[in-house]
């Protein structure tokens, strides 16, 4: 499927809610059609570009059963390949490195960064070969915000365009000026999208979180959409009573969140109040999800497990922007866990915070260690209660409505043979306002 176009979204095209078949969750059968019609349709993010700061410089991206490498060229552009040798299909390469050649460990045939042949053993010994056909096959790359996405169609939209009118909403935070300094990647026994739900509200935040309730004003939660993209803005703090003599925890936190930024010499004027107190939590389909803050965010890469339906990869990275007039930040190694031994929060024990971080207190790291683990403890039981044979279609309030727009987005990406009527979402769309009807 060809995908839209990012734009605001008008209320009529908006769900509201919905009801969501409980074997979308664990049917292999669905998650096949996953395999074979979403992932190829859709721009993914692979890596930042900081991870690739010098020519020869590689890292590689997994999704199923499809590996891309991403490789730095000694212009300094980037380019990207289908990880496997075109002679017998053996992966080139693992992780991340660096390489003048990229030489298969099978039969010794080398390419050139560009994924052009470079040479063959015992050329001779081979029947004739068109050797510009042998070389690495390329896949599209294009980079924003510092971030490098690939996409598997040759011929689909560009980058750009699958982002328009969301990548102006999101410049104002100048992610490009931003260094990941924590990455882990944890294994999860849940279905990706059972943990993707979870960002994508907060009306579970009073049985999982509560003590979050104090500060986050879930109930005035907001919407916005582009196309297939969405955001959430969440409320923090309380204005103080008028003639109260009490302090206003809003312009307490627009103070401190502007000292800090100060401190490092960051400007954050064109982010405005409301984003330099308030939540602000961003999906890009299908599976990125990120908050962000006055100098900084937290991204969430979700991950289905190619050897099981019911388990996933969750990435999670925690960015900042440089500080003026200091060198420019290397980007963290990533740390793999299993999510069954170790939880996230200890996977932590002994992380300090690097020097000039200013959107993350310690304190602050550990309530989303915290927050995050309550999520994953909870998700287990989730899993196992969606294979109950007494559940009715799960239903959607509006306090979930970017899950019942998520979900209507990925059934038009799987739309065709195979897409069964009763794992189909089923939305309820949303009266439209009086007006015009822009969100």
């Amino acid at each position: 499927m060809s995908m839209v176009a990012a734009q605001a979204a008008t209320a009529s095209e908006i769900i509201a809610g919905g009801f969501l078949p409980a074997k979308r969750f664990y049917s292999p059968a669905f998650a096949a059609l996953e395999a074979e019609r979403l992932w190829p349709s859709v721009w993914q993010l692979a890596c930042r570009e900081r991870e690739l700061p010098s020519s020869g410089d590689w890292t590689t991206f997994d999704i199923l059963g499809q590996s891309v490498v991403v490789v730095r060229q000694p212009d300094g552009a980037l380019r990207a390949f289908h990880n496997a040798c075109p002679h017998r299909g053996n992966r080139l390469v693992d992780g991340s490195g660096n390489a003048r050649h990229f030489v298969c460990s099978y039969h010794c045939w080398s390419f050139e960064l560009d994924g052009q042949l470079h040479a063959i053993p015992e050329r001779e010994d081979f029947p004739p070969l068109d050797e510009a056909c042998y070389g690495l096959c390329e896949v599209r790359v294009e980079t924003w915000g510092g971030f490098v996405f690939v996409h598997l169609d040759p011929e689909a939209q560009s980058l750009q365009a699958w982002l328009a009118g969301l990548s102006e909403e999101l410049s104002v935070y100048a992610f490009e000026e931003m260094a990941c300094f924590m990455r882990r990647r944890i294994s999860l026994p849940f279905n990706w999208k059972t943990c993707l739900d979870a960002f994508q509200e907060v009306y579970h935040v009073r049985g999982v979180h509560p003590q979050l309730l104090p500060v986050l004003k879930t109930a005035a939660s907001t919407f916005h959409y582009w196309g297939p993209h969405s955001m959430m803005c969440n409320p923090n703090g309380e204005p103080a009573a008028r003639g109260s003599g009490s302090a206003d925890d809003r312009s307490l936190m627009l103070e401190f969140r502007r000292s800090k930024a100060d401190a490092g010499d960051l400007d954050v004027s064109q982010l405005g109040e409301s984003r330099l107190i308030d939540n602000y939590q961003y999906h890009l389909f299908p599976n990125i999800s990120f908050n962000t803050h006055a100098t900084g965010c937290q991204l969430f890469r979700f991950l289905p497990d190619p050897r099981d339906v019911e388990s996933m990869l969750l990435d999670i990275w925690f960015l900042e922007r440089d500080n003026a007039g200091v060198e420019r930040a290397a980007e963290a190694k990533s740390h793999t866990l299993d999510g069954e031994c170790t939880s996230f929060g200890q996977s932590l024990a002994g992380f300090t915070l690097p020097p000039g971080v200013r959107s993350f207190g310690q304190d602050l790291v550990d309530i989303y260690a915290a927050a995050l683990d309550q999520d994953f403890e909870q998700l287990r039981p989730v899993q196992r209660g969606l294979h109950s044979a007494g559940l009715p279609p799960l239903p959607l309030s509006s306090q979930e409505q970017r899950i019942a727009h998520w979900n209507a987005t990925l059934d038009k990406c799987l739309a065709g043979p195979g897409l069964d009527e009763a794992m189909q979402f089923r939305g309820v769309p949303r009266e439209p306002p009086d007006g015009d009807g822009r969100c």
